[in-house]
């Protein structure tokens, strides 16, 4: 779903299910996430064109799911927010 308006851009996402052959027999759980990116102008800053991106994610894994295993996850997930900020930095440029 993708919804856009003045200044403000938002992307919505669901996971879907569908099987999938990944060639091989897995021990998997199967999950169920949803959530979205919303996209927003923010005034300029210092002749810089500013912007915040908001990620909000639902994750149900279908059961128990340790703490310890949401912490050794938890970072690979927000690793693209991350990867997005270093993509788009422009300090050097200010």
């Amino acid at each position: 779903i993708w919804k856009s308006e003045e200044g403000k851009a938002m992307v919505a996402f669901e996971s879907v299910n569908e099987e999938v052959d990944y060639g091989a027999a897995l021990r998997t759980t199967r999950a169920f996430v949803r959530g979205f990116w919303l996209m927003e102008d923010l005034p300029t800053r210092g002749g810089a064109k500013q912007c915040r991106v908001t990620l909000v994610q639902q994750f149900n894994a279908g059961g128990v799911f340790p703490t310890w295993a949401v912490d050794k996850k938890l970072p690979l997930a927000l690793k693209v927010v991350q990867q997005a900020i270093d993509k788009f930095r422009q300090d050097d440029r200010i």
